[in-house]
């Protein structure tokens, strides 16, 4: 009977079962049988048949290397039948059926998901050791995995299972498997996490300061962010204007509104239209007017929800402008700086929209629009007003983002106390979000930042040494401050 409902759901899988992930290479489909629910994962025969032999039959290598998992005691799904030449909707391919884990979530949704709701990870540490003894029971069933993130472990009843068989290959971890986990926990983990996964995967050696996959993956990020459409970015069209816009962020921050907003092109066609007339008739409120530019408040549309954004209309100001701006402008090299930041979870002002207009060639106007950070910024916030603890709190997450900026390779400029807002959270309290990532560059100039923020606070009627000693603190929180040296013996 089982068999018969079966058969009868896979000759009609469209209509039986439910598509839940679609990336051209692989299609997964969920449907129910018997009162179970299983998996399919479908690999579409395409390319050449020169090609199409290279690669070999996809879903038997993953049902193959699921057996392996299962040898070794490794949780993960349970792999239940391969299928040669299955057809979906005419479309000839290879699938593989596996048992359901549920209900359960991905590990990397799971955490995000209290990291935006601003509470604390239950059972980190337990996840944590979990996490480590899974990937350790890879290594020493002589196992390794080419995509070995987050999310590609479940959570299911408080244990985790590994997934994507198709990833698992015999020869045992590599560095690039750790390194990749580590990229992928680095927004989660704390440093005792990271240094007891490489204690126990690492070989003995020290942690790596440097991690060159997560240079290739913010490669790829930027790459996405700068080029093309996908389902991240998109390219925007009006008239003479060219640009980039947002369109969906993986992983929505706290500190921004419109990353958790979802827009599309015709929601920026529409957006951009309006306030490209309202820059031109001067109908947006005027923060700052200079010979270097204009920076103006305003109100965009998205998805039929208003957001408050800041638009920055730059100038040439200098004659070398015309010459360092050829083949760019200063809002495309800002659009570039804070996807930089929010790529490696820096909090800045959430790049929204990029727009030039060109003559044969060369810029000869843009603008970049940004989400307008509610709050005070941190030259003119009441520090009287925020309680000690919190108050303290305020001045060593300032530092930590600096040192975060420059553990990356970059150097901020001009960190002064006007580019910081002051974001009261509910949950988080008061936290520093950058409001110019123009002032970060690629260099490896070490308290930079800081060193321009000290000055800058000094012109603070109420700040104060403690304040000070926090800021430093959090900027290098091994190091000794305040204490006298030890006198010299004679």
């Amino acid at each position: 009977m089982i068999s018969r409902q079966l058969d009868n759901i896979l000759r009609d899988l469209p209509r039986a079962g439910q598509l839940v992930k679609d990336r051209g290479y692989r299609q997964v489909w969920r449907f129910e049988a018997g009162g179970k629910a299983y998996y399919l994962k479908f690999y579409p025969r395409e390319g050449s048949r020169l090609k199409r032999l290279l690669r070999g039959n996809p879903a038997m290598r993953e049902f193959l290397r699921l057996q392996m998992l299962q040898k070794a005691s490794i949780p993960s799904p349970r792999a239940v039948a391969q299928l040669t030449g299955f057809r979906i909707d005419q479309t000839l391919g290879d699938a593989l059926i596996i048992d359901a884990i549920e209900p359960s979530v991905q590990l990397d949704e799971h955490l995000a998901s209290f990291e935006l709701a601003g509470k604390p990870i239950p059972n980190h540490l337990q996840l944590s050791k979990q996490v480590r003894h899974l990937v350790h029971q890879l290594g020493a069933a002589n196992l390794g995995h080419n995509d070995l993130h987050l999310g590609n472990i479940l959570l299911h009843n408080q244990q985790l299972y590994l997934l994507d068989g198709y990833a698992v290959r015999p020869g045992g971890l590599r560095l690039n498997d750790v390194m990749m986990l580590g990229h992928s926990v680095g927004r989660f983990a704390t440093r005792t996490d990271m240094q007891r996964g490489w204690g126990l995967l690492g070989a003995g050696s020290d942690l790596p300061r440097h991690n060159p996959v997560a240079t290739r993956q913010h490669r790829k990020f930027m790459e996405r962010a700068t080029q093309g459409d996908n389902r991240y970015f998109g390219t925007v069209e009006h008239g003479a204007w060219t640009g980039r816009c947002f369109l969906h962020a993986k992983f929505p921050r706290r500190w921004s509104v419109v990353s958790r907003l979802n827009p599309t092109k015709q929601d920026w066609d529409r957006a951009f239209a309006r306030l490209l007339e309202q820059v031109e008739k001067d109908q947006l409120t005027i923060i700052k007017r200079t010979r270097s530019g204009d920076v103006l408040a305003g109100e965009v549309v998205l998805g039929g929800k208003p957001v408050d954004v800041i638009v920055k209309r730059p100038r040439r100001r200098h004659w070398y402008r015309y010459v360092s701006e050829i083949g760019r402008s200063r809002s495309k090299r800002a659009w570039a700086k804070g996807w930089h930041l929010v790529a490696r979870d820096i909090p800045t002002a959430w790049p929204m929209l990029m727009m030039e207009k060109r003559a044969l060639g060369y810029v000869t106007d843009s603008l970049i629009v940004v989400e307008r950070v509610p709050g005070t910024t941190l030259a003119a916030v009441d520090l009287d007003a925020i309680a000690p603890e919190q108050r303290d709190m305020l001045f060593r997450r300032t530092g930590r983002v600096l040192r975060q900026i420059e553990s990356h390779g970059f150097a901020h400029f001009d960190a002064k106390a006007s580019n910081w807002i002051v974001f009261n959270d509910d949950a988080t309290h008061e936290t520093p979000i950058l409001i110019d990532a123009d002032g970060v560059r690629q260099r490896r100039w070490t308290a930079l930042g800081i060193k321009r923020l000290l000055r800058s606070m000094k012109e603070h009627p109420q700040y104060t040494p403690a304040d000070s000693l926090a800021l430093c603190q959090g900027y290098a929180p091994h190091a000794e401050f305040g204490r006298k040296p030890e006198p010299t013996p004679e």
